[in-house]
C-alpha cells in the first residue's frame, strides 16, 4: 500500500502545482502537508478501531 500512496501523492503534487501556479508555493505546500497529516491521523484511527 505504501507504493500506491507514494505514486498517488506524486501525481497529486503535479496537479496541485498546475492548479496553484499563481499562489505562494510554500503556503500551498504547507496546506497540503497539513491535509495529508490529518488524513494519516484519521487513517490510523480507523485502523486501530477495526483491530
Amino acid at each position: 500500500m505504501g507504493i500506491y500512496r507514494t505514486i498517488s501523492y506524486k501525481v497529486e503534487d503535479m496537479f496541485i502545482k498546475m492548479i496553484s501556479k499563481k499562489q505562494d508555493p510554500a503556503l500551498v505546500k504547507q496546506k497540503v502537508d497539513k491535509y495529508r497529516a490529518e488524513q494519516g491521523k484519521s487513517r490510523r484511527q480507523r485502523k486501530m478501531a477495526s483491530s
